[in-house]
């Protein structure tokens, strides 16, 4: 109970900030932001929180963000928190949590005059994504603030309207998604709000359901044949963890890139992004294929010396990995083609890339993940990247000619 009663005054405090916004001079308010979380860190010992509060009340005393970046995560974090604790016995308490956020941070944005729907959507979704993955970790509630503070900031700034319908399609369309995968067991919850976030910002900044579909072929593809032949890795010891359910690492490691590269694309219109975006998700099918499937195809040979290695060595190739490649590739740029998001000769330079990107995959993990540079998902990362960045170059290369 003493705990409720903390967050609760917390709570009003953080509120009472938020009310005095449109009747005190910015730096006062902000240095009322800062005495707070001095109280906060050195009387209350919440010292995490604390040091979120006094970052963002620094970041709006010096006019860097605006006050819904400020108070907002404050009363949206807080007034969750307490309705968490609250409801913790239903079982229900994630989604109490979100439920309590998302009306809290409406509530802000109305209050200050600073509302814009996509802003607010993608906010709640970063927020409840940071707590998944963060879970009772002693900086989390410092880390949530402070990623839906950046999150509303970057967001406002690009002034990117969206409609109504269509965010609320994105939103419905995206939560089924992430429900029945996360039924499937296919990925956990740190997945499911990854995918959900990645869903609304690909059909929100293209206005159109083919990104989003492009990106979802992607993910049952992977699932699909992470599953074949599962037991014989599994004897190999080359098995996905976790029976191949994913999470967010796997979501920001292969479709990273290519939501970015719909973010610029819905803001300048230029075809360049979406050969990054096919070019990154042609590369992201093609090296799970690869390595799904290649896996189990022979004895494979190391990229970089040609000589034999033992299977799931990281830089092994095999013939059957390499025409799963191709075959991956392709798909997503017969996708890219039949929803029109593309002229022919993109898809299929942006095929080329992916097999480009593979293969850099593979030099990667040859080169930088055996010697403990990069996890699997920084390799990854860097392989969607360099599959986008080749897709981008085909292209200019192309224009020119």
């Amino acid at each position: 109970m003493d705990a409720i009663r903390k967050q609760l005054i917390l709570l009003l405090c953080s509120t009472a900030l938020l009310l005095a916004s449109p009747f005190i001079d910015s730096r006062l308010l902000a240095l009322l932001g800062v005495v707070f979380a001095a109280v906060m860190y050195f009387v209350g010992k919440i010292r995490y929180f604390a040091i979120g509060t006094a970052v963002l009340a620094l970041l709006y005393g010096f006019s860097i963000i605006p006050v819904s970046a400020f108070a907002g995560p404050l009363v949206m974090v807080l007034f969750g928190e307490v309705m968490r604790m609250l409801s913790v016995r239903t079982g229900h308490s994630l989604a109490v949590f979100g439920l309590a956020s998302a009306a809290a941070l409406i509530f802000a944005m109305f209050y200050t005059q600073e509302f814009e729907p996509l802003v607010g959507s993608l906010a709640i979704l970063v927020l409840l994504m940071l707590r998944s993955i963060l879970g009772e970790r002693e900086d989390g509630s410092m880390l949530s603030l402070v990623g839906v503070s950046m999150t509303i900031v970057l967001f406002e700034d690009l002034e990117f309207f969206v409609d109504l319908r269509t965010l609320a399609f994105a939103i419905l369309l995206c939560a089924a998604f992430g429900y029945f995968a996360y039924r499937a067991k296919t990925i956990d919850m740190t997945g499911v709000f990854s995918a959900v976030l990645f869903g609304v910002l690909l059909i929100s900044f293209t206005d159109t359901v083919s990104w989003f579909v492009i990106l979802l072929v992607f993910f049952i593809l992977g699932s699909a044949f992470t599953k074949f032949k599962y037991s014989e890795k599994e004897f190999l010891g080359v098995a996905q963890d976790k029976h191949g359910k994913r999470g967010y690492k796997n979501a920001f490691a292969n479709a990273g890139v290519g939501v970015a590269a719909a973010i610029l694309y819905g803001i300048t219109g230029d075809m360049l992004y979406t050969a990054v975006f096919l070019g990154s998700v042609a590369t992201a099918t093609a090296d799970t294929m690869a390595s799904e499937i290649g896996v189990t195809g022979g004895t494979p040979r190391m990229i970089t010396t040609l000589k034999r290695c033992p299977p799931g060595t990281n830089g092994g190739v095999t013939l059957a990995g390499e025409i799963a490649c191709v075959v991956g590739a392709l798909i997503i740029a017969g996708l890219g083609f039949l929803f029109g998001i593309a002229p022919w000769y993109v898809c299929l330079l942006a095929a080329l890339a992916g097999v480009i990107g593979t293969n850099l995959d593979s030099l990667y993990g040859a080169l930088l993940e055996n010697r403990g540079v990069f996890g699997n998902s920084g390799t990854n990362l860097l392989a969607t990247l360099s599959g986008g960045l080749a897709a981008a170059g085909l292209y200019l290369l192309v224009s020119l000619l």
